[in-house]
């Protein structure tokens, strides 16, 4: 490959292992996601529930026409702040969650945003469902935890208590949801045994 500026390259670009490591880990969060929208597919097409990912707020300021079918989004930024990740219903209940997946032996608050805590409060004051759903990437294991859970250890970091939720508490605290295949991120079954 030759740059501009004469600079020649290998048309072969080695990766550390520690790179590859990176980039796998990173996927990971959008197969957490892509595995939940077919779990809510499994749901929706079998008469479980029905949950749908909530979309961003954007507010778009430019679009590109090359052609009426080619049109393109070239400018647009966050209206609002987004709440949470998905919401439904379940059995007569609303139900309202975050996803997350993250690396290592702990959840960082720094991971969640204080509104979306507030508004998991709001629906859980309300009689709604509210949880966090949360993948720990490094032992390929997702954990269900109650919304009232994560709002109290949420205000108690505010007040200089951990900073992360460990592993171990998921492990102790939360509901472990089996991964499968056809349903693969079945979390209503840990929402029957918390909530109902």
């Amino acid at each position: 490959m030759n740059y501009s500026k004469g600079i020649k390259t290998n048309s072969t670009i080695k990766t550390s292992k520690t790179t590859r490591k990176n980039a796998s880990k990173s996927r990971l969060g959008l197969k957490f996601e892509d595995l939940i929208n077919k779990t809510n597919r499994y749901y929706l097409d079998n008469d479980i529930c029905v949950v749908y990912k909530k979309p961003t707020p954007i507010k778009v300021t430019k679009v590109s026409y090359p052609t009426r079918s080619k049109a393109k989004i070239t400018e647009a930024f966050y209206q609002i702040p987004s709440t949470t990740d998905y919401n439904g219903i379940y059995n007569g209940k609303y139900l309202d969650f975050e996803a997350k997946s993250c690396n290592g032996k702990s959840f960082p608050f720094s991971n969640i945003y204080i509104h979306q805590i507030d508004h998991l409060k709001k629906v859980d004051q309300h009689g709604g469902i509210a949880f966090l759903l949360i993948m720990f990437n490094d032992y390929q294991e997702v954990y269900l935890l109650d919304a009232k859970i994560l709002i109290k250890l949420y205000n108690d970091s505010l007040n200089g208590n951990r900073k992360s939720i460990p592993y171990n508490y998921f492990k102790e605290h939360a509901e472990k949801i089996t991964i499968g295949n056809n349903n693969p991120i079945d979390y209503i079954e840990a929402v029957k045994k918390i909530y109902f």
